[in-house]
């Protein structure tokens, strides 16, 4: 793990109980894209003894194995809580204060999430739900909800580049509510939402994103400029827009970019940079997605003049793809 970076303190703790700081074996990557909410710990080796609890920090801490594990044991303070093997998806929740330590003698991969207190404190408030009292989840137990938006986080670590800002906050957003019901022992109905966005609320977001076309502005960022909580905002600009933000954000540079296509001689590869897309490759899967045909062909096309006869195919192709799923 870089050090000279400025990190929340529990990470570096975290790195130093574990035995990972400046062992060759080791790496730690965390997400500076996500404010080091999530990271990834993997060693080819086990540790060298039993890991130490972390000392003056609060919240959660929950683990998603990425690689099985033949044998663990973990410990909230002198008493063994679980002793086996964890599969690929198992998951473990720990509460910081709990004084958590465990014994992993073989080597080890997992994406390992920093859960704050206040951050379940306002899903929960938002939902008009009680206040979550502690996380639990059985010790090592698959969780296929984490699982599977855990690959989106894992994503992110390896292409950075690749990742808008505001789509890792829509999967922690998902994650949070998931732990607040499944891990808090909250029952979230479904809100009384009936309004959207006011017009000068549509007005702010919509200025925020396009002024972000590349995704790289927190959603927190959005929400506080229209005076909203995250989930409020959320929740609000679905309804107006019929999509969540960063969904919006993808066909407003898909837009953007067709208009360049159309009105200029640019390169595919400077139009997706300007355009927000980290690469040309990135642009082709997005405009594909969403028209059904590549860039290249549709830029073919409309100098042509043949547009419409390859958007009846595209749109039977997509049509076609919809269907199959």
């Amino acid at each position: 793990m870089d050090t000279s970076t400025e990190v929340p303190t529990v990470w570096n703790q975290l790195a130093e109980t574990m035995y990972l700081r400046d062992s060759p074996t080791a790496e730690v990557s965390l997400s500076e894209l996500a404010s080091f909410s999530f990271g990834r710990f993997r060693s080819t080796e086990g540790l060298p003894e039993v890991a130490r609890p972390i000392a003056g920090e609060r919240g959660y801490i929950v683990a998603l194995q990425l690689k099985a594990i033949p044998f663990i044991e973990q410990f909230l303070g002198k008493k063994k809580v679980s002793s086996g093997s964890y599969p690929i998806g198992g998951v473990s929740a720990i509460d910081l204060q709990d004084e958590p330590a465990c014994l992993l003698p073989n080597p080890f991969d997992a994406l390992v999430l920093y859960v704050t207190q206040n951050v379940l404190d306002e899903v929960a408030y938002d939902h008009q739900a009680p206040r979550v009292e502690q996380m639990a989840w059985p010790h090592g137990a698959f969780d296929p909800v984490v699982h599977h938006l855990g690959q989106a986080l894992l994503l992110s670590l390896e292409r950075p580049q690749h990742t808008a800002k505001i789509f890792l906050d829509h999967v922690l957003q998902a994650l949070h509510c998931h732990f607040v019901c499944c891990y808090g022992g909250v029952t979230i109905s479904a809100p009384q939402f009936r309004g959207g966005l006011s017009p000068w609320q549509m007005r702010r977001a919509t200025e925020l994103l396009e002024a972000h076309l590349d995704g790289n502005i927190a959603l927190r960022q959005v929400a506080a400029a229209c005076e909203l909580s995250v989930s409020h905002f959320a929740r609000a600009f679905k309804k107006t827009f019929r999509r969540p933000p960063y969904k919006w954000l993808t066909e407003r540079r898909v837009d953007r970019a067709r208009d360049l296509m159309t009105n200029s001689r640019l390169p595919l590869a400077d139009i997706a940079i300007q355009c927000g897309f980290a690469d040309q490759s990135a642009l082709n899967r997005s405009f594909k997605r969403i028209h059904g045909l590549t860039p290249g062909i549709w830029r073919r096309s409309t100098s042509r003049g043949d547009l419409a006869k390859v958007q009846v195919i595209a749109d039977l192709s997509l049509a076609a793809s919809r269907y199959s799923e």
